[in-house]
């Protein structure tokens, strides 16, 4: 129930500045008198969209109300299909033969173009293009000469520009940089274009032309070097992804829509819910959706989807294809599965009123092996993604649907004289142009925010609207007045709360029938007036 925090506040400043001026005007005689101050401290009008969470609520053209839920339930991403490890290469080389004297310019290290395959766990890659990641690397020079480093990596190019380093390090230096790789392209294929996962590089460690002629001692370190790739995240793959099943779940996503509901029951006339699976890989896959079901953490309850069609049924989904339009460079591959009152117990799944959503698949990709030739794909950002489309016409039979809301407020205000409330009594005005009836509750929260006391004992009920018969729509709204009186613990209750839980429940009879839709125009408006007594000195 969304009752204006800030409404409240402002009509209790409006009661503690009348009670501040009539307590400025007392003379300095010690008579006293009792006095009352009669104020509203609650005015709001409740719609449909302080029953529903209100961004869900759709407005039709005819003002009957739906509810519209649009979510992603799962996504399975580019790193769930691929990760590249990080990879560290380590040059740790000293002088293995008898003492020579190195001139200027001469290499004292170097190593032919070497491959190294990765492991990537069944995926063969033969293309790729870096969205992100290092290449990070520490260089020592061990000697009393500056020395030259360069190390290549033949297959890692920005354009034709070869991924490298080349520095030169002073004597007894060392250097530590990175080079981002963001935008670079990778051939996978090695030297003969034949091969998958190889990465090919050298390193040539050269006495600069600077440096004076140097003695080298058998054993002496020449090179000290280690280069890493880390953090490596590809925008494009290209190759084969392996046949590979992965489980996900069970596992729990919120689903908000009821929030405000924590107790009772509704149900629903119709509902329809529509389950989007989206394939954004190049790769062919089949899902088995184990499980779908909703959860109500307020009642305990599970209620688990039934579908044939759906559910514990093998899904088989085709790959997506490629645009060649680098802004949109993926055409998923897109399933629909509809779910309605006819063909599963979706109702019964939605009248559980669930604050969580609990799922478990399991998705095999390449089931068939390599039937592409190395032609599989995968972009940054794209991957398999399902969503869940609810729509439900709020045409229902509640019984003791209960609201909750918790609101901050200040019943004394600042230099009020709280300890002089003598009684009190509330008078709520309630006009309901819902068609059933509601109960009003509030409890009052300790410092701790627990509940310590109740304000409305017992449960005051406001009588729903007049329907129509025939069109079943409410004709005119029925006004209630409730009064409660309160003594001076309980008024003293009342001033030194600063938060209170207001609930309404809603019922429709005890054996409700009929459904009654909603409209948008339909409103619970709430006025509550406090009367209290004062001993002013």
């Amino acid at each position: 129930m969304n009752l204006k925090r800030a409404k409240i506040s402002a009509v209790f400043f409006c009661l503690v500045i009348s009670a501040g001026i009539f307590l400025s005007c007392r003379k300095n005689a010690q008579a006293s008198w009792n006095t009352q101050i009669l104020a509203p401290f609650v005015n709001a009008n409740l719609s449909i969209n302080d029953i529903i969470t209100s961004k869900y609520i759709t407005a039709n053209a005819d003002s009957t109300v739906s509810l519209v839920y649009i979510d992603s339930l799962y996504n399975l991403n580019l790193d769930t299909l691929l990760s590249i490890p990080d990879t560290v290469f380590r040059y740790d080389t000293v002088w293995p033969l008898p003492q020579v004297t190195a001139q200027p310019g001469s290499p004292l290290f170097l190593t032919n173009p070497t491959t190294t395959q990765y492991n990537l766990g069944g995926v063969e890659l033969v293309k790729g293009i870096l969205q992100s990641g290092y290449m990070v690397y520490r260089l020592r020079n061990p000697l009393s000469q500056p020395v030259d480093y360069l190390y290549k990596v033949y297959n890692i190019t920005n354009g034709s520009k070869v991924l490298g380093i080349y520095k030169v390090l002073g004597p007894k230096t060392t250097v530590k940089d990175s080079i981002f790789l963001g935008g670079y392209n990778v051939d996978f294929t090695g030297p003969m274009h034949n091969g998958y996962n190889d990465i090919t590089t050298s390193i040539e460690v050269s006495l600069d032309s600077s440096a004076s002629a140097l003695t080298v001692a058998t054993f002496d370190t020449l090179v000290n070097a280690s280069i890493s790739f880390t953090h490596v995240i590809p925008y494009y793959a290209k190759g084969y992804f392996g046949t590979a099943t992965k489980a996900y779940g069970p596992t729990n996503e919120a689903f908000p829509i009821f929030n405000k509901i924590v107790a009772g029951s509704l149900s629903l006339q119709n509902v329809s819910v529509n389950l989007t699976l989206s394939n954004g890989f190049g790769v062919d896959a089949s899902l088995i959706l184990s499980q779908l079901s909703s959860y109500n953490s307020h009642t305990n309850t599970t209620v688990n989807l039934t579908d044939a069609g759906l559910i514990n049924t093998t899904i088989n989904v085709n790959r997506a294809t490629e645009t060649n339009n680098p802004a949109a460079p993926v055409n998923p591959f897109v399933m629909n599965f509809s779910l309605n009152p006819t063909n599963s117990n979706i109702l019964a799944w939605l009248d559980n009123l669930p604050t969580t959503i609990g799922y478990a698949l399991k998705v095999t990709t390449d089931p068939l092996g390599n039937v592409s030739g190395f032609n599989d794909f995968a972009y940054y950002g794209y991957g398999i993604n399902s969503a869940i489309n609810v729509t439900i016409p709020l045409s229902l039979i509640a019984n003791n649907l209960t609201l909750a809301d918790t609101l901050a407020v200040n019943f004394s205000g600042s230099g009020s004289p709280t300890k002089q409330v003598k009684s009190g009594k509330l008078t709520i005005y309630a006009s309901n142009g819902f068609p059933f009836s509601a109960g009003l509750q509030m409890y009052l929260l300790n410092q701790n925010d627990a509940v310590y006391d109740s304000i409305f004992i017992p449960s005051q009920t406001i009588a729903g609207g007049m329907v129509n018969p025939v069109s079943g729509k409410v004709t005119s709204p029925v006004n209630s007045v409730l009064t409660i009186s309160l003594d001076a613990a309980r008024t003293q209750e009342l001033f030194n709360t600063k938060n209170v839980i207001l609930y309404a429940r809603f019922n429709m009879g005890s054996s409700p029938s009929t459904y009654s839709q909603l409209y948008s125009y339909y409103q619970l408006g709430i006025k509550v007036v406090g009367n209290f007594d004062y001993l002013v000195n």
